[in-house]
């Protein structure tokens, strides 16, 4: 290989290496001092021998790359070090400076994917999308299909918090692509699996998820990752409590909340706030809810992050409607909506009119219940909204029904039942609970 001179020995000096440091018991010193002197020319093999014992880069040594500088291998550790102690922030700061530098094709992959969950993890998934498809187009290229699978984990996440429907196929085809693989790599596998459970949680998929839930607890036998262990036991939180089953609903919102505060994640803190807050509301607890929903917004304000909020201002909607404080309650409901809006947030928009009708039929203002309802089913019906047009449609039969418009009421109970589909859930409740 025709190298760039004096590039061996800047590298192995700047790694604090002696020869035989960097020969160890594979070459010899005399072959490392000749290679570094110009004396000979290191095969592809040796050459990778280097670069790994230096924290180089194969590209820092090649002819060419005069003045150019180069992101160590030290370097893509050092971010995930510090994804690993929940310093996001840091991990974007650092990876942008990193992506600002000359590196390889592979290792820029992975400092990307590494950056994209950090922005997912601040709530930034425009970013953090983008930055997911990017590594994934180049370990597509370079055939590594667990890679491919990380990276599309990324985009379903990001997907699921932008509320794009498409976020459960997304992560099937993560599962899928990790799963060809032999042997499947469990850790992987469990990560994707809890992934797609966050995604149903969205379709409101509540069995399918909670069977997602634990098949990642099993796949990985003892779940090592703390801050995932808390996301599923989140998910599994909100989805026995749709299904009636709160008695495990708390246990779980209890575990979440016990490991966010131990990890001192703000943003999941104030998530699993909300849904114990939320789980509290429907049990009839108004008084026990109201502190926790309270410091889930605050957590956000404090945190300066608009992504998810809105569900958050409905659940605070929510228990102001339960409070009767109905002016309240509309106002926040409608800051929800022009929030949701803003972010393209399409579903927590048709949830926030739901909650502006349930204010007017508090009120008995008739025009302005069939005016919010219309609002809240005017959302795409696909995949991700079918269910939540049911449910809608069947609400407001029952206020159609009242009112003695038994036509009308009917004709909203078939268009529910062709939303529906062969969907068996029969939840009324409105989905402002979200997890990360």
């Amino acid at each position: 290989m025709e190298i760039r001179p004096g590039s061996v020995k800047q590298a192995r000096l700047e790694a604090g290496l002696s020869l035989g440091d960097v020969a160890r018991g594979d070459i010899s010193r005399t072959a490392i001092y000749f290679v570094e002197t110009g004396k000979a020319k290191p095969s592809m093999e040796t050459l990778q021998l280097i670069a790994d014992r230096t924290g180089q880069p194969v590209d820092f040594f090649l002819a060419g790359s005069e003045g150019m500088q180069f992101v160590p291998a030290a370097k893509l550790a050092e971010l995930e070090r510090l994804l690993a102690t929940g310093d996001n922030t840091a991990v974007v700061t650092a990876g942008e400076a990193a992506l600002d530098t000359k590196c390889d094709p592979d290792t820029e992959a992975r400092i990307r994917l590494v950056t994209s969950l950090a922005h997912l993890r601040l709530a930034q998934p425009v970013v953090g999308r983008r930055l997911a498809s990017a590594a994934r187009e180049h370990f597509e290229r370079a055939g590594d299909l667990m890679m491919v699978a990380e990276a599309l984990g990324n985009e379903a996440s990001a997907a699921y918090l932008m509320e794009d429907a498409s976020a459960v196929k997304i992560a099937r085809g993560a599962l899928a692509t990790v799963r060809s693989l032999k042997p499947v790599p469990k850790v992987v596998e469990s990560r994707l699996l809890s992934v797609l459970g966050h995604t149903l949680i969205a379709s409101r998929d509540w069995q399918g998820a909670i069977e997602c839930y634990e098949e990642a607890i099993r796949a990985a036998d003892v779940v090592q990752d703390l801050y995932k262990l808390s996301l599923m036991y989140s998910g599994l939180s909100v989805a026995y409590q749709e299904l009636g089953q709160l008695d495990q609903a708390g246990r779980y919102a209890q575990k979440a909340l016990a490991i966010h505060q131990t990890l001192n994640d703000r943003l999941s803190l104030a998530r699993s706030e909300n849904n114990l807050g939320i789980l509290l509301l429907r049990a009839g607890d108004v008084a026990r809810a109201e502190p926790h929903i309270e410091r889930a917004l605050s957590l956000f304000e404090q945190a300066e992050v608009e992504t998810g909020k809105a569900q958050l201002l409905l659940s605070l909607a929510e228990l102001l409607l339960a409070k009767r404080d109905l002016a309240t309650a509309e106002s926040v409901a409608r800051e929800a909506v022009a929030l949701a809006e803003r972010h393209h947030e399409t579903g927590t928009t048709s949830d926030g009119h739901y909650w502006l009708a349930q204010v007017a039929l508090a009120r008995d203002d008739q025009q302005a219940v069939d005016v919010e309802f219309a609002a809240s089913l005017a959302d795409p019906d696909d995949g991700g909204s079918r269910e939540r047009h049911a449910r809608y449609r069947a609400a407001y039969a029952e206020v159609l029904e009242r009112r003695g418009d038994l036509a009308a009421a009917n004709q909203q109970l078939k268009l529910a039942l062709a939303a529906l589909g062969t969907s068996s859930s029969t939840s009324t409740a409105t989905p402002s609970i979200a997890i990360a």
